[in-house]
């Protein structure tokens, strides 16, 4: 890997940008290699935060097809990417080639112009289960943590398992246990699946399980 970051978010579609942009600001939260304050020409973790959060919103009501609510999505998407562009020469900088520091921010490495070999995807995690939270609407999902997942990513679905396009992002975590989710619809059935992101992106997704939320 090259001590550079790739910044490559405009090529991203929809749900690949909210599971990169999602991993960033998890991995970047209380990293000790890059503690605030920042200088001001970068944007603070807490706005960030918020940053992602609204777009990731907007990702989600834009799933009518309304067009106005995929123009605010674009809109808070293009206000994220440019915020993720300036922050990775920032990083960069306080790494001072140091590519180790940089695995650390959820951002992907360049790789080595030099490397022609393939590179094996991250394995499913193991002993991947779902159980109903304590509150209404909410579901606990958990796997064991695997080596070189810098966070989680899971996907959900009411429709048929089967059909890829079915699957939506819900949420990126930092740990590979305590994962929630909420906001479910009482009696309503939902299908589950957990794959990590490491350095070299998307591992393979757990067999999907399901769960009826109450």
């Amino acid at each position: 890997m090259q001590a550079k970051l790739v910044i490559n978010f405009d090529q991203m579609n929809e749900p690949n940008f909210l599971a990169k942009s999602g991993t960033i600001v998890s991995s970047i939260t209380t990293n000790i290699n890059y503690a605030e304050p920042w200088p001001p020409q970068v944007p603070t973790i807490a706005v960030l935060t918020a940053a992602q959060s609204d777009y990731e919103k907007a990702y989600h009501d834009a799933l009518t097809k309304d067009i106005n609510k995929v123009s605010i999505r674009e809109s808070r998407r293009l206000s994220l990417t440019n915020m993720l562009k300036q922050l990775a020469g920032y990083f960069e900088l306080v790494a001072q080639g140091s590519v180790a520091k940089l695995e650390t921010t959820g951002y992907d490495l360049r790789r080595d112009l030099t490397h022609t070999g393939g590179v094996n995807p991250l394995p499913a995690p193991a002993d991947f289960k779902i159980l109903r939270g304590a509150l209404p609407g909410t579901v606990d999902v958990s796997v064991t943590r695997l080596d070189g997942a810098g966070s989680y990513e899971v996907q959900i679905t009411e429709l048929d398992p089967l059909v890829e396009a079915n699957w939506e992002h819900v949420l990126s975590s930092k740990t590979a246990t305590h994962i929630q989710l909420t906001h479910l619809t009482a009696t309503h059935t939902y299908w589950v699946r957990v794959r990590a992101i490491g350095t070299n992106g998307a591992g393979v997704f757990t067999d999907p399980l399901s769960i009826v939320a109450l």
